[in-house]
């Protein structure tokens, strides 16, 4: 216990990508639950009439990001299993367990994707509007290529600001057994909001890295004839993109949550010694 009390979020990032590298078919099962939304957000979303558009994508992208929360939670177990337990469980364990939390994990999964959504659309607009001014006056296509990277990076580092409050969430549903999706919301808020900044690091890592990759997808596929097969390549190439993201999250997300319990532990203890020193002088 006394070691990952001094984890920095650089080692629980190294600590999560060795827990991976341990389940490399959770991160395809990821992959996988990540590709409805996707393709709703990405391709299918920006057609719809401008009447109809947010709520075509709320209802559409909460609905299917809460198929992918559940798996979210499935992967926040198994990594438990791999680095508390005994690595005994498998993915079928691990699935027909967390079916027990299917309700409450979907609910919560409708929630967070609702929530993720609004913070993505206030970011961008308050980016867009930061960044729109430089973007006026550049023609060339490599700084235009530099400016949409930082902008886009910007949109969802100010998105996870908010939402790095609730990124507790899986753990509190896989590891503590939530039922109520208000009382998983707050436990997650209260074990983030005295450690928020290495959780904000934690979250922010993967983010720059594969919104970098997703544009550069993006950019290198332009110069294709569009065809159906790159439409398919576009796609998987995002999928295993956002499902990389996630279960990083997952993995890092359990080592943080552990150090932030051995250290609620150690405050607790430290107030009780406290309590009765003060007694001790009356």
């Amino acid at each position: 216990m006394s070691k990952r009390i001094e984890l920095t979020p650089r080692d629980m990032a190294v600590e999560a990508l060795r827990d991976i590298r341990r389940r490399p078919l959770m991160l395809l099962i990821l992959s996988a639950s990540t590709i409805p939304w996707v393709f709703l957000y990405n391709f299918l979303a920006p057609g719809a009439p401008v009447n109809l558009y947010f709520i075509f994508l709320f209802i559409g992208f909460s609905i299917c990001y809460a198929i992918t929360f559940l798996f979210w939670c499935m992967a926040v177990y198994l990594f438990d299993d791999d680095v508390q337990g005994k690595g005994r469980y498998g993915y079928g364990r691990a699935y027909t367990r967390m079916q027990g939390w299917a309700r409450p994990s979907l609910w919560t999964g409708l929630l967070y994707g609702v929530i993720s959504l609004m913070a993505l659309e206030v970011a961008k607009i308050i980016v867009i509007m930061l960044v729109s001014s430089f973007m006026g006056n550049v023609t060339e296509g490599g700084s235009v290529i530099v400016l949409t990277i930082i902008s886009q990076n910007l949109i969802f580092i100010a998105a996870d600001a908010g939402l790095v409050l609730i990124v507790l969430a899986p753990q509190m549903l896989s590891l503590e057994r939530g039922r109520k999706v208000e009382e998983v919301i707050k436990a997650s808020y209260y074990l983030v909001k005295e450690r928020y900044r290495n959780a904000l690091i934690l979250l922010i890592i993967p983010e720059i890295v594969i919104r970098t990759l997703s544009i550069g997808v993006f950019f290198a596929l332009i110069y294709l004839p569009m065809a159906y097969l790159v439409f398919v390549l576009l796609l998987v190439a995002l999928a295993l993109l956002e499902g990389t993201r996630i279960v990083f999250l997952a993995a890092a997300f359990n080592r943080f949550y552990y150090q932030a319990l051995d250290e609620e532990k150690r405050k607790r203890k430290k107030k009780s010694r406290q309590k009765a020193t003060k007694k001790k002088k009356r």
